[in-house]
Order: structure tokens, then C-alpha cells, then sequence
């Protein structure tokens, strides 16, 4: 989580200061080439780092078996991006998407070469050289973005911000990580792996039609301009989401894997996971929606405003989706890839479905498109992934009910926050705001036994934290 801090201020920094260097087109651009690229890339791990977390029993010659499949398939996912780099360029009308194409397909390769070193230290909870390796890894992104962008390099900036950011980050967890892959050799076992990996790679080839159909929408029939402010609303709406989420789910993932025989012991650590989660992520993004002018007039600018209504709208969607992503975590956990898989089909048809008539209205159709099947599926995906594990619906409704009331209260408290306590000063009003917004959710906690009980424990939590911190160093 410490680590994870240092993150969310780096990308923070980034949409700050990049967002008054560059402009929409620039972020256009690149997203553009992010639509298509992300879809070759969800072959280039394969789901194999998720296989090697997730096996008990995992041996050093087939991590290293792993690691040859996958530095071997990145480099073939680099010379197919290159090859496609001019047919982007043409679908887009953008010649000058094929030599940032053929840059970005560096990334491929690199990454690769550090997929199982960064699965290991997961799988091992050593989150420590993890989170040194990614923090920098933002750090060179973000300053060989900013230095380029000074010097009018435009989208170029951001594109080898990436390449550099990847390149530092997997060198880091090959140094770090301790892993040396032997000689590539065959390996027993490896078949089981493999069509576990390859079901969660066969999910997300279909999640990526609910993660980038909307851009490639939108930068086909409504430019890169428009592209450009959507790209942005979203980043802002994923980044306190990414940033709570990522750390929770890296020690989440590994526990439950190991609690998969426990059925007593899975579904106390679920519940307890959920209530946290619920507990951080409702009410930040709670108060980011009700409060989006003023966060993206702070954040970008006031040259930026168009953002604000969607980012309201994809607030609401993010007020639920951490916690409702957990259900992704149950069935890998537990190894039921295939009713992953299926899940994957269902979630994929449903939101490309939205999404093709919410294009029609441009960002705002996709943004309601995108609320309204994610909460149209909440429930109907809960009784299918649920089924036949420690878990039941209830038990993620009852984990979540208490965050969501005192959220909702919360909302309604500063929409309504009366006019004479008001302020010229943008981030001082803001200040006041959050200020009014915390302290009616904690009191709204406050009201009940369990609310005061949690309270407590978390308080409880963070105090262990102080003498642990003091031996690491």
C-alpha cells in the first residue's frame, strides 16, 4: 500500500503536468495505438503468471520453462505489432501511428522477459522488491515523458515514456528477484498449467472487447479530440480504483489460493477483503463523482471541463467495480478457469452490446452504456460464479452494505452542502468539501455497533503496522 501511495502521486504528477504540456490529440494518438496493441498483448503472458501463483507446487524447472515460453512468445508479439504497425496507421488515417507502433512493440519482449520474475515475489508475498521495481519503473515513464514533451516531441513523449518505464522495470525485477531460470528443458506438470493459462488468456481476449471496445469506438467515428478527453475521464476514474485495488488484490490472490481447501477459512478471508475494499474505494470514489467539476478543473485544467460529465458517469460505475471485480479472484483462486472463461463470454457479448448503441451519443452513450451493464450484472454474475464454492451472494451484499449506506449519506450531505460555507478558492473549497464528506461517512459508520467494531479494527490494523515497518528497516 506504501508503495502503491508513491504510484497514485507519480500518475497523479502525470495527468497534472502532462495535461497542461500536450494535448488531446497527443493522448488521442496514443490511445489509439493502446486499443489495438492491448489486444496482441493478452498473448504475451498467456496466463501463466497467474498459473504460477495460483499452483501449490510450483517447481524451479517449470517457472523456468515459463519463462522461456514467454520471453519466446513476446518476441514474436513484437515482430506482429511491427508488421501491423502500417495497417494501424491506415484504419486510423494517422501515418504517422506506424513508426510510434513499431516503438511501443519494444514493450512486448521487454515485459516478457520479467512476467515470472514478477509472478514469484507475488507468489512468495516479497512485495518489497516488487514495489521498488514498479515505483520506478513509473518514476523514468513519467520524467522521460515530461523531458520529451518540453522539447515538442508531442505523443512521441508518451510513447517512449512507456518503453522506458518497461525497460527499468523489468531489469529491476531480474536483479531483485532472485529467480535464474535454468537451461530451457522439459518439464513435468506443465500441461495443467498451460490450459489454466489458457482460459484466462481465452477471458481476457474476450474482457478486452469491455476495456477497449470504447476507444476504438470513439476514435473511429468521433476523432481523436473527443478520444482524447474520454481516454482522460477514464484514466482519472481508474487510477484510485488501479491504486487500491492492484496492492489488495496482489496479497488477496496468493492467500485464497492457498486457503482454496479451507472453506470456513476462504470465506472469512473474502468477506473481510471486500468489507476493507468497499471501506476505501466507496466513498473516495463517492466524493470524486459528486465533486467532478471541481476535481477536473483542479486536475487538468479549466480547458478540460468537458471531461467532467463523464467522469461523473464512470464514477458511479467505479463506485462498485473494485469490489465487484473480487469475483474474478474466487474462481482463479479456486481453480475453476473455465467457469472464468465462461464468465468472460457472458460479460463481453453483454457490455460490446452496450456499448454499440451507446456509441450513438458519443462519450456520454458509452459512459451510460458502461454504468448500466455493470450494474445491470452484478447480482445475475454473483449467483453463476458463486455457485459451488464457499461463497454466496449474500455474503458479498452484507460485506459491501455498510460502506454503501454511509457513502450514499455522504453524498447527499455535500450535493446539498448549504451555499454560505462556500469559497472562491477551488482547492480550498474542495479541501472542505472532502472534509465534509469524511467526516459524515465516518459518522454514519459511527451509528451502529458493527460500523464502531470495523472502525476499530482497522485502527487496530494500522497500529501493527508501525513495529513491522521498523523491523524491515
Amino acid at each position: 500500500m506504501t508503495a502503491q501511495v508513491a504510484v497514485i502521486l507519480i500518475q497523479m504528477a502525470s495527468i497534472v503536468i502532462l495535461s497542461r504540456i500536450l494535448r488531446p490529440e497527443d493522448f488521442g494518438v496514443i490511445a489509439m495505438i493502446l486499443a489495438i496493441t492491448a489486444f496482441v498483448g493478452l498473448f504475451r503472458d498467456m496466463g501463466l503468471s497467474t498459473a504460477s501463483i495460483q499452483k501449490t507446487d510450483l517447481t524451479r524447472e517449470q517457472a523456468s520453462a515459463l519463462f522461456w515460453f514467454n520471453l519466446l512468445v513476446g518476441g514474436v508479439l513484437m515482430m506482429l505489432v511491427m508488421a501491423l504497425a502500417p495497417i494501424i496507421a491506415w484504419f486510423y488515417k494517422r501515418p504517422e501511428l506506424t513508426q510510434v507502433c513499431i516503438a511501443i512493440s519494444t514493450t512486448f519482449i521487454i515485459a516478457s522477459a520479467g512476467a515470472q520474475h514478477a509472478a514469484l515475489l507475488q507468489r512468495e508475498l516479497r512485495f518489497k522488491p516488487k514495489a521498488i521495481a514498479d515505483v520506478c519503473g513509473a518514476v523514468v515513464n513519467l520524467l522521460v515523458s515530461i523531458l520529451l514533451a518540453l522539447k515538442g516531441m508531442r505523443f512521441w513523449a508518451l510513447a517512449w515514456g512507456t518503453v522506458f518505464g518497461a525497460l527499468t522495470t523489468t531489469l529491476l525485477y531480474l536483479l531483485l528477484s532472485g529467480f535464474k531460470p535454468v537451461r530451457p528443458q522439459a518439464a513435468t506438470g506443465l500441461r495443467q498449467i498451460f490450459g489454466f493459462g489458457a482460459n484466462v488468456t481465452a477471458f481476457e481476449l474476450l474482457n478486452y472487447f469491455s476495456r477497449n471496445l470504447d476507444s476504438i469506438l470513439i476514435g473511429k467515428l468521433w476523432g481523436a479530440e473527443q478520444l482524447g478527453f474520454y481516454s482522460r475521464a477514464y484514466q482519472m476514474m481508474m487510477l484510485p480504483i488501479t491504486s487500491l485495488r492492484t496492492p489488495i488484490n496482489a496479497v488477496a490472490f496468493p492467500v485464497l489460493s492457498r486457503l482454496q481447501h479451507d472453506q470456513v477459512g476462504f470465506r472469512r478471508y473474502y468477506c473481510r477483503i471486500a468489507s476493507l475494499l468497499a471501506f476505501l474505494s466507496m466513498p473516495m470514489m463517492g466524493f470524486l463523482t459528486v465533486k467532478s467539476e471541481q476535481v477536473v478543473e483542479i486536475a487538468l485544467g479549466r480547458e478540460w471541463i468537458e471531461v467532467a460529465p463523464v467522469f461523473a458517469l464512470l464514477g458511479v460505475t467505479g463506485f462498485i467495480q473494485p469490489v465487484a471485480s473480487l469475483r474474478g479472484l474466487v474462481l482463479l483462486s479456486l481453480g475453476k478457469s473455465r467457469r472464468y472463461l465462461a464468465w468472460g463470454g457472458i460479460n463481453a457479448i453483454t457490455v460490446t452490446i452496450a456499448f454499440c448503441i451507446g456509441i450513438r451519443w458519443g462519450n456520454i452513450g458509452i459512459a451510460w452504456a458502461y454504468l448500466i451493464v455493470n450494474y445491470a450484472l452484478i447480482y445475475p454474475s454473483l449467483l453463476f460464479i458463486f455457485n459451488q464454492t464457499p461463497l454466496r451472494p449474500r455474503d458479498f451484499f452484507d460485506s459491501i452494505k455498510l460502506p454503501f449506506l454511509a457513502s450514499v449519506v455522504a453524498i447527499i450531505i455535500v450535493f446539498f452542502w448549504p451555499s454560505r460555507w462556500k469559497t472562491d478558492q477551488m482547492i480550498t473549497q474542495t479541501i472542505i468539501d472532502a472534509t465534509v464528506f469524511a467526516a459524515a461517512f465516518l459518522g454514519t459508520y459511527a451509528v451502529s455497533k458493527i460500523g464502531r467494531d470495523t472502525i476499530a479494527g482497522y485502527l487496530r490494523l494500522l497500529s501493527t503496522l508501525k513495529p513491522n515497518l521498523t523491523l524491515s528497516k
